[in-house]
């Protein structure tokens, strides 16, 4: 920092430069001190799991899904039935609406009576 406007550190910079030294290297202590995970595979199943100490926690795939052999077929509907439409989305985007507006009207209601 000197280098760079020639005037001299004042008298608290050279310990604060300290202390947040000192803190960040504790900081990254921690860190430093966690296993990496491991991973596992379920010889039943064939699911990974990520085993870190005794703790396992299944591990995914980009695209969500559990990273597990059947994970894709039991995902896929079969012959498109389960599919979610755009009709359907218009349905349930219809009834939260007008969910809204029952809650609003009651709100209102509630106000108007003074107990809200």
């Amino acid at each position: 920092m000197r280098a760079f406007d020639g005037s001299q550190p004042l008298g608290h910079a050279v310990p604060m430069r300290t202390v947040i030294l000192i803190a960040s290297i504790l900081s990254t202590a921690s860190v430093m001190a966690q296993d990496t995970p491991a991973l596992w595979r379920d010889p039943d199943g064939g699911c990974t799991y990520f085993r870190l100490g005794d703790t396992l926690s299944l591990r995914y795939q980009r695209d969500g899904l559990p990273d597990c052999p059947d994970a894709r077929r039991e995902a896929t509907p079969a012959n498109g039935q389960g599919a979610v439409t755009r009709d359907d989305v218009r349905d349930v985007t219809r009834a939260i609406e007008g969910l809204t507006r029952k809650l609003d009207d009651l709100r209102r209601e509630y106000e108007r009576r003074g107990r809200f």
